[in-house]
Protein backbone atom coordinates (compact mmCIF):
# COMPACT_ATOMS: atom_id res chain seq x y z
CA UNK A 1 0.00 0.00 0.00
CA UNK A 2 2.49 2.57 0.85
CA UNK A 3 4.86 1.83 -2.35
CA UNK A 4 1.67 2.01 -4.53
CA UNK A 5 0.71 5.69 -2.68
CA UNK A 6 4.45 6.57 -3.05
CA UNK A 7 3.98 5.48 -6.49
CA UNK A 8 1.00 7.44 -7.94
CA UNK A 9 2.56 10.68 -5.57
CA UNK A 10 5.26 10.24 -7.88
CA UNK A 11 3.26 10.18 -10.79
CA UNK A 12 1.11 13.14 -9.77
CA UNK A 13 4.29 15.21 -8.79
CA UNK A 14 5.57 14.10 -12.18
CA UNK A 15 2.67 15.50 -14.39
CA UNK A 16 2.44 18.99 -12.90
CA UNK A 17 6.55 19.22 -13.83
CA UNK A 18 5.54 18.39 -17.19
CA UNK A 19 2.56 20.71 -17.61
CA UNK A 20 4.74 23.48 -15.41
CA UNK A 21 5.31 26.66 -17.52
CA UNK A 22 9.14 27.54 -17.14
CA UNK A 23 10.63 31.16 -17.21
CA UNK A 24 14.22 31.74 -17.35
CA UNK A 25 15.98 34.77 -16.10
CA UNK A 26 19.39 35.96 -15.40
CA UNK A 27 21.44 39.25 -14.78
CA UNK A 28 25.38 39.79 -16.11
CA UNK A 29 27.08 42.93 -14.12
CA UNK A 30 29.90 44.13 -14.95
CA UNK A 31 31.65 46.82 -12.79
CA UNK A 32 35.15 48.73 -12.93
CA UNK A 33 35.97 50.26 -9.54
CA UNK A 34 38.98 52.33 -9.21
CA UNK A 35 39.83 54.42 -5.64
CA UNK A 36 42.48 56.63 -4.71
CA UNK A 37 43.08 57.48 -1.00
CA UNK A 38 40.85 54.80 0.22
CA UNK A 39 39.23 51.65 0.58
CA UNK A 40 36.56 49.64 1.69
CA UNK A 41 37.92 49.56 5.46
CA UNK A 42 40.21 52.41 5.64
CA UNK A 43 41.50 55.77 4.34
CA UNK A 44 44.46 57.63 3.51
CA UNK A 45 47.55 56.52 1.69
CA UNK A 46 48.64 53.82 4.45
CA UNK A 47 45.68 51.22 4.98
CA UNK A 48 46.60 48.31 7.39
CA UNK A 49 44.74 46.17 4.96
CA UNK A 50 44.03 46.34 1.18
CA UNK A 51 45.75 48.83 -1.28
CA UNK A 52 45.58 53.07 -0.86
CA UNK A 53 45.30 52.75 -4.71
CA UNK A 54 42.95 50.53 -6.26
CA UNK A 55 41.48 49.34 -9.07
CA UNK A 56 39.84 46.52 -9.80
CA UNK A 57 36.84 44.92 -12.04
CA UNK A 58 33.50 43.34 -10.53
CA UNK A 59 32.01 40.75 -12.31
CA UNK A 60 27.99 39.38 -10.89
CA UNK A 61 26.42 37.11 -12.93
CA UNK A 62 22.64 35.58 -11.49
CA UNK A 63 20.87 32.40 -13.40
CA UNK A 64 17.08 31.72 -11.94
CA UNK A 65 14.75 29.02 -13.55
CA UNK A 66 11.07 29.43 -12.38
CA UNK A 67 8.40 26.62 -12.52
CA UNK A 68 4.64 28.27 -12.56
CA UNK A 69 2.67 24.61 -11.45
CA UNK A 70 -0.62 26.41 -12.05
CA UNK A 71 -2.17 30.02 -10.99
CA UNK A 72 -1.29 30.09 -7.48
CA UNK A 73 1.75 27.54 -6.99
CA UNK A 74 5.25 28.39 -8.12
CA UNK A 75 8.88 27.41 -7.03
CA UNK A 76 12.16 29.05 -7.87
CA UNK A 77 15.30 28.13 -7.96
CA UNK A 78 18.66 30.38 -8.96
CA UNK A 79 22.22 30.46 -8.78
CA UNK A 80 24.46 33.72 -7.95
CA UNK A 81 28.55 33.54 -8.49
CA UNK A 82 30.09 37.27 -7.91
CA UNK A 83 33.94 37.96 -8.02
CA UNK A 84 36.52 40.70 -8.45
CA UNK A 85 39.47 41.22 -10.07
CA UNK A 86 42.60 42.28 -9.24
CA UNK A 87 41.27 43.41 -6.10
CA UNK A 88 43.45 44.73 -2.55
CA UNK A 89 41.58 42.55 -0.51
CA UNK A 90 42.04 38.67 0.95
CA UNK A 91 39.11 36.67 2.16
CA UNK A 92 40.52 36.17 5.06
CA UNK A 93 40.30 40.23 5.40
CA UNK A 94 36.86 40.15 5.70
CA UNK A 95 36.20 37.94 8.97
CA UNK A 96 33.54 38.87 10.85
CA UNK A 97 34.18 39.08 14.60
CA UNK A 98 30.53 38.98 15.21
CA UNK A 99 29.48 36.04 13.57
CA UNK A 100 32.86 34.23 13.77
CA UNK A 101 33.48 33.81 10.24
CA UNK A 102 34.19 35.04 6.71
CA UNK A 103 31.39 37.79 5.52
CA UNK A 104 32.36 39.34 2.59
CA UNK A 105 29.81 41.18 0.56
CA UNK A 106 31.42 41.78 -2.71
CA UNK A 107 32.12 38.11 -3.33
CA UNK A 108 30.61 34.59 -3.37
CA UNK A 109 31.46 32.12 -5.83
CA UNK A 110 28.86 29.37 -7.22
CA UNK A 111 26.56 30.17 -4.20
CA UNK A 112 22.58 29.37 -4.42
CA UNK A 113 20.62 33.00 -4.69
CA UNK A 114 17.21 33.21 -4.71
CA UNK A 115 15.23 30.31 -4.02
CA UNK A 116 11.99 30.01 -2.40
CA UNK A 117 8.24 28.29 -3.05
CA UNK A 118 5.43 31.04 -3.53
CA UNK A 119 1.41 30.48 -2.74
CA UNK A 120 -0.25 33.33 -4.36
CA UNK A 121 -4.11 33.52 -4.08
CA UNK A 122 -6.49 36.83 -4.31
CA UNK A 123 -5.24 39.20 -2.18
CA UNK A 124 -2.41 36.54 -0.40
CA UNK A 125 1.18 35.19 -1.09
CA UNK A 126 3.35 33.70 0.86
CA UNK A 127 7.08 32.99 0.20
CA UNK A 128 9.00 30.83 1.70
CA UNK A 129 13.21 30.59 1.12
CA UNK A 130 15.58 32.07 0.37
CA UNK A 131 14.74 35.87 -1.11
CA UNK A 132 15.61 39.16 -1.08
CA UNK A 133 13.45 41.53 0.97
CA UNK A 134 12.98 45.28 0.38
CA UNK A 135 10.89 48.07 0.93
CA UNK A 136 10.31 51.87 0.34
CA UNK A 137 13.52 53.60 -0.16
CA UNK A 138 15.40 50.93 0.73
CA UNK A 139 16.85 53.01 3.69
CA UNK A 140 15.29 50.58 6.54
CA UNK A 141 15.05 46.99 4.42
CA UNK A 142 17.48 46.84 1.73
CA UNK A 143 19.04 44.41 -0.33
CA UNK A 144 22.27 46.44 -0.79
CA UNK A 145 22.60 44.96 -4.05
CA UNK A 146 25.13 47.89 -4.68
CA UNK A 147 27.05 45.41 -3.37
CA UNK A 148 28.86 42.69 -5.59
CA UNK A 149 27.01 39.70 -3.81
CA UNK A 150 24.79 41.77 -1.75
CA UNK A 151 24.66 42.80 1.81
CA UNK A 152 21.07 41.60 2.80
CA UNK A 153 19.64 38.35 1.76
CA UNK A 154 17.50 36.23 3.69
CA UNK A 155 16.18 32.99 4.70
CA UNK A 156 12.78 33.35 5.69
CA UNK A 157 9.53 33.26 5.77
CA UNK A 158 7.26 36.08 4.13
CA UNK A 159 3.03 37.09 4.20
CA UNK A 160 1.46 40.12 2.02
CA UNK A 161 -1.75 40.98 1.99
CA UNK A 162 -2.32 43.20 -0.31
CA UNK A 163 -5.81 45.88 -1.13
CA UNK A 164 -4.92 47.87 -4.22
CA UNK A 165 -1.91 49.96 -3.86
CA UNK A 166 -1.88 49.09 -0.20
CA UNK A 167 -0.57 45.96 1.60
CA UNK A 168 0.61 44.77 4.82
CA UNK A 169 3.41 42.48 5.18
CA UNK A 170 5.01 40.38 7.92
CA UNK A 171 8.18 38.04 7.69
CA UNK A 172 10.52 36.01 10.10
CA UNK A 173 14.13 34.73 8.88
CA UNK A 174 17.53 34.57 9.41
CA UNK A 175 20.43 36.75 7.45
CA UNK A 176 22.76 34.98 4.94
CA UNK A 177 26.78 35.18 5.48
CA UNK A 178 28.98 35.64 2.45
CA UNK A 179 31.74 33.54 2.40
CA UNK A 180 33.49 32.62 -0.96
CA UNK A 181 35.28 29.43 0.11
CA UNK A 182 32.24 27.59 1.98
CA UNK A 183 28.88 27.06 0.36
CA UNK A 184 25.88 28.91 2.71
CA UNK A 185 24.04 25.77 3.76
CA UNK A 186 27.13 24.76 5.49
CA UNK A 187 27.84 27.65 7.97
CA UNK A 188 25.63 29.49 10.09
CA UNK A 189 23.34 32.59 9.03
CA UNK A 190 23.81 36.03 10.67
CA UNK A 191 21.27 37.96 12.49
CA UNK A 192 17.51 35.97 13.32
CA UNK A 193 14.59 38.35 12.82
CA UNK A 194 11.95 39.51 11.32
CA UNK A 195 9.25 43.13 10.77
CA UNK A 196 6.35 44.12 9.86
CA UNK A 197 6.37 46.79 6.48
CA UNK A 198 2.70 48.14 5.44
CA UNK A 199 2.24 50.77 2.84
CA UNK A 200 -1.18 53.17 2.59
CA UNK A 201 -1.63 55.31 -0.10
CA UNK A 202 -3.83 58.26 1.43
CA UNK A 203 -3.54 60.47 -1.65
CA UNK A 204 -2.44 60.36 -4.93
CA UNK A 205 1.56 60.14 -5.42
CA UNK A 206 1.58 60.28 -1.13
CA UNK A 207 1.64 57.18 1.29
CA UNK A 208 2.68 56.36 5.07
CA UNK A 209 4.50 52.92 5.49
CA UNK A 210 4.38 52.05 9.70
CA UNK A 211 7.92 49.89 10.38
CA UNK A 212 8.43 47.32 13.04
CA UNK A 213 11.38 45.24 13.14
CA UNK A 214 13.78 43.02 15.36
CA UNK A 215 16.86 41.32 14.96
CA UNK A 216 18.99 38.90 17.04
CA UNK A 217 22.46 37.49 18.02
CA UNK A 218 22.53 35.54 20.94
CA UNK A 219 25.44 33.55 20.09
CA UNK A 220 28.31 35.13 21.89
CA UNK A 221 31.00 36.91 19.76
CA UNK A 222 34.47 38.36 20.07
CA UNK A 223 32.52 41.68 20.62
CA UNK A 224 29.79 41.07 22.62
CA UNK A 225 27.84 38.23 24.36
CA UNK A 226 24.52 38.94 22.92
CA UNK A 227 22.17 41.69 21.03
CA UNK A 228 18.43 41.94 20.86
CA UNK A 229 16.88 44.94 19.18
CA UNK A 230 13.62 45.71 17.97
CA UNK A 231 12.62 48.57 15.93
CA UNK A 232 9.63 51.22 15.39
CA UNK A 233 8.88 53.62 13.23
CA UNK A 234 7.50 54.91 9.50
CA UNK A 235 8.05 56.62 6.20
CA UNK A 236 5.56 59.39 4.93
CA UNK A 237 6.23 60.82 1.54
CA UNK A 238 4.65 62.96 -1.30
CA UNK A 239 6.28 62.81 -4.48
CA UNK A 240 3.89 65.62 -6.23
CA UNK A 241 2.29 68.06 -3.69
CA UNK A 242 2.08 71.08 -6.24
CA UNK A 243 5.35 70.43 -7.78
CA UNK A 244 6.88 69.80 -4.64
CA UNK A 245 8.23 66.82 -2.92
CA UNK A 246 9.10 65.54 0.50
CA UNK A 247 10.80 62.34 1.84
CA UNK A 248 10.79 61.27 5.90
CA UNK A 249 11.61 58.45 7.40
CA UNK A 250 12.10 57.88 11.50
CA UNK A 251 13.37 54.64 13.24
CA UNK A 252 13.65 54.49 17.18
CA UNK A 253 15.71 51.25 18.39
CA UNK A 254 15.29 49.82 21.92
CA UNK A 255 16.85 46.96 23.58
CA UNK A 256 19.68 44.78 25.49
CA UNK A 257 22.77 44.33 24.73
CA UNK A 258 24.91 42.17 26.57
CA UNK A 259 28.61 43.02 26.80
CA UNK A 260 31.56 40.60 27.20
CA UNK A 261 31.96 41.31 30.83
CA UNK A 262 28.44 39.96 31.35
CA UNK A 263 26.76 43.71 31.90
CA UNK A 264 23.56 44.16 30.16
CA UNK A 265 22.62 47.41 29.20
CA UNK A 266 19.77 49.14 27.43
CA UNK A 267 19.60 49.77 23.63
CA UNK A 268 18.36 53.28 22.83
CA UNK A 269 18.67 54.45 19.40
CA UNK A 270 17.43 56.76 16.69
CA UNK A 271 17.62 57.25 13.33
CA UNK A 272 15.85 59.85 10.86
CA UNK A 273 16.06 61.08 7.25
CA UNK A 274 14.20 63.90 5.91
CA UNK A 275 14.20 65.67 1.86
CA UNK A 276 11.99 67.84 0.27
CA UNK A 277 12.74 69.98 -2.48
CA UNK A 278 10.88 71.31 -6.23
CA UNK A 279 10.11 70.01 -9.37
CA UNK A 280 11.23 72.24 -11.65
CA UNK A 281 9.04 70.32 -13.98
CA UNK A 282 9.85 72.42 -17.40
CA UNK A 283 13.14 71.66 -16.83
CA UNK A 284 12.96 67.82 -15.93
CA UNK A 285 14.82 68.94 -12.68
CA UNK A 286 14.34 68.44 -8.94
CA UNK A 287 16.55 70.19 -7.04
CA UNK A 288 15.93 69.57 -2.82
CA UNK A 289 17.91 69.35 0.54
CA UNK A 290 18.05 66.60 3.10
CA UNK A 291 19.43 65.90 6.04
CA UNK A 292 19.99 61.94 7.56
CA UNK A 293 20.66 61.48 11.57
CA UNK A 294 21.76 58.10 13.01
CA UNK A 295 23.14 58.57 17.09
CA UNK A 296 26.38 57.51 18.37
CA UNK A 297 26.67 55.94 21.33
CA UNK A 298 27.41 58.52 24.24
CA UNK A 299 30.00 57.45 26.64
CA UNK A 300 28.65 59.29 29.37
CA UNK A 301 25.60 57.40 29.85
CA UNK A 302 24.79 54.25 30.97
CA UNK A 303 22.74 52.86 27.62
CA UNK A 304 24.11 51.92 24.27
CA UNK A 305 22.37 54.75 22.19
CA UNK A 306 23.77 53.43 18.70
CA UNK A 307 21.64 53.54 15.93
CA UNK A 308 22.85 50.73 13.53
CA UNK A 309 21.06 51.12 10.59
CA UNK A 310 18.62 48.41 10.91
CA UNK A 311 18.95 46.53 7.37
CA UNK A 312 18.79 48.70 5.38
CA UNK A 313 21.23 49.91 2.46
CA UNK A 314 23.41 52.83 2.23
CA UNK A 315 24.48 51.94 -0.95
CA UNK A 316 23.15 55.34 -2.51
CA UNK A 317 22.26 57.42 0.26
CA UNK A 318 25.27 58.93 2.33
CA UNK A 319 28.05 59.43 -0.33
CA UNK A 320 28.41 57.51 -2.92
CA UNK A 321 32.29 56.73 -1.95
CA UNK A 322 30.45 54.44 0.66
CA UNK A 323 32.70 56.57 3.51
CA UNK A 324 29.69 56.07 5.86
CA UNK A 325 26.97 54.40 6.78
CA UNK A 326 23.57 55.29 8.96
CA UNK A 327 25.57 54.59 11.60
CA UNK A 328 26.81 57.80 14.34
CA UNK A 329 26.02 60.23 11.51
CA UNK A 330 24.82 63.80 11.01
CA UNK A 331 24.58 64.40 7.18
CA UNK A 332 23.82 67.78 5.45
CA UNK A 333 22.96 67.29 1.94
CA UNK A 334 22.16 68.91 -1.32
CA UNK A 335 21.12 67.17 -4.78
CA UNK A 336 19.61 67.62 -8.43
CA UNK A 337 18.49 65.46 -10.34
CA UNK A 338 17.87 65.92 -14.09
CA UNK A 339 15.61 62.96 -15.98
CA UNK A 340 15.17 64.93 -19.43
CA UNK A 341 13.68 61.38 -20.85
CA UNK A 342 12.70 57.51 -18.86
CA UNK A 343 16.26 56.14 -20.39
CA UNK A 344 18.49 58.90 -18.66
CA UNK A 345 18.37 59.85 -14.82
CA UNK A 346 21.19 62.16 -13.57
CA UNK A 347 22.06 62.99 -9.87
CA UNK A 348 24.23 65.45 -8.45
CA UNK A 349 24.46 65.45 -4.85
CA UNK A 350 27.27 67.47 -2.26
CA UNK A 351 27.19 66.26 1.26
CA UNK A 352 28.66 67.59 4.65
CA UNK A 353 29.39 64.97 7.06
CA UNK A 354 29.68 64.91 10.73
CA UNK A 355 30.26 62.56 13.41
CA UNK A 356 26.89 62.44 16.21
CA UNK A 357 29.73 60.96 19.12
CA UNK A 358 33.67 61.35 17.79
CA UNK A 359 34.69 58.87 19.90
CA UNK A 360 32.59 55.65 18.24
CA UNK A 361 33.79 54.22 15.26
CA UNK A 362 34.11 54.95 11.40
CA UNK A 363 34.81 52.76 8.89
CA UNK A 364 37.44 50.30 10.66
CA UNK A 365 39.02 53.07 12.97
CA UNK A 366 37.81 53.58 16.68
CA UNK A 367 39.84 56.36 18.72
CA UNK A 368 37.85 57.33 21.59
CA UNK A 369 39.67 60.37 22.56
CA UNK A 370 38.38 62.19 19.21
CA UNK A 371 37.46 65.75 19.56
CA UNK A 372 36.51 67.14 16.30
CA UNK A 373 33.11 65.44 14.00
CA UNK A 374 33.68 67.14 10.90
CA UNK A 375 34.76 63.80 8.84
CA UNK A 376 34.58 65.76 5.47
CA UNK A 377 32.54 67.41 2.61
CA UNK A 378 31.92 64.71 -0.59
CA UNK A 379 30.78 65.63 -4.23
CA UNK A 380 29.34 62.95 -6.22
CA UNK A 381 27.65 63.36 -9.77
CA UNK A 382 26.22 59.97 -11.02
CA UNK A 383 24.57 59.50 -14.15
CA UNK A 384 22.29 56.09 -15.73
CA UNK A 385 21.76 55.34 -19.53
CA UNK A 386 18.33 52.92 -20.14
CA UNK A 387 20.45 51.85 -23.33
CA UNK A 388 17.67 49.20 -24.41
CA UNK A 389 14.95 47.13 -22.29
CA UNK A 390 18.07 44.59 -21.18
CA UNK A 391 21.05 47.07 -21.01
CA UNK A 392 21.83 49.64 -18.79
CA UNK A 393 24.72 51.63 -18.13
CA UNK A 394 26.10 53.51 -15.30
CA UNK A 395 29.08 56.08 -15.21
CA UNK A 396 29.52 58.22 -11.63
CA UNK A 397 32.52 60.20 -9.81
CA UNK A 398 33.06 61.21 -6.34
CA UNK A 399 35.40 63.56 -4.27
CA UNK A 400 35.58 63.32 -0.72
CA UNK A 401 37.44 66.51 1.02
CA UNK A 402 38.97 65.32 4.31
CA UNK A 403 37.72 67.18 7.55
CA UNK A 404 38.84 68.39 11.26
CA UNK A 405 38.05 64.69 12.37
CA UNK A 406 40.51 63.11 9.81
CA UNK A 407 42.90 66.06 11.01
CA UNK A 408 43.10 65.35 14.60
CA UNK A 409 43.19 61.24 13.33
CA UNK A 410 46.17 61.70 11.60
CA UNK A 411 48.09 62.66 15.04
CA UNK A 412 46.16 59.63 16.49
CA UNK A 413 46.46 56.74 14.44
CA UNK A 414 49.24 56.26 12.11
CA UNK A 415 47.32 54.28 9.53
CA UNK A 416 45.03 57.22 8.67
CA UNK A 417 46.54 60.24 6.30
CA UNK A 418 45.54 63.25 6.10
CA UNK A 419 44.34 63.35 2.02
CA UNK A 420 41.39 63.75 -0.29
CA UNK A 421 40.03 60.68 -1.48
CA UNK A 422 38.45 60.42 -5.67
CA UNK A 423 36.59 57.28 -6.72
CA UNK A 424 35.36 55.97 -10.34
CA UNK A 425 32.54 53.75 -11.05
CA UNK A 426 31.57 52.30 -14.49
CA UNK A 427 28.78 49.96 -14.98
CA UNK A 428 27.16 47.64 -17.77
CA UNK A 429 24.19 45.45 -16.95
CA UNK A 430 22.77 43.17 -18.79
CA UNK A 431 19.41 41.10 -17.93
CA UNK A 432 17.39 38.61 -19.43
Amino acid sequence: MNKRYTTQLLSLFSAALLNAEIEFDGQVRLRYESFDNMNEKYYGTKPLLGESHDSYLMTRVQLGLTYKLDDEWSAKVSMQDARVFDWGFNSSDWYNKEFGQVNSTQTDFFELGKTYLQYKKNSVTVTAGRQSISYGDLRVFGPGEWKNSGKWIWDAVKVSLKDGENFLDFFYGATMLHDPDDFSLNHRHGYHGGGVYSHYVYKKDAAIEPILAYKINDKKNEIYNSLESFYAGARVYDTDLKSFFFDATYIKSFGDYTKLNNETVGIEGVGYHADGGYNFKQIDTRVGLGYSYASGDNPNTSDNESFDAVFGASDKYYGRLNLMQWINLKDYELFAIFTPNEKINIKAEYHKFYANEPGNKWMSYTIASMQNDHYGDEFDIFGTYKYSKEIDLLLGVGYFMSGSYIKEAVTKNSYITDENAFGLVAQFTYSF
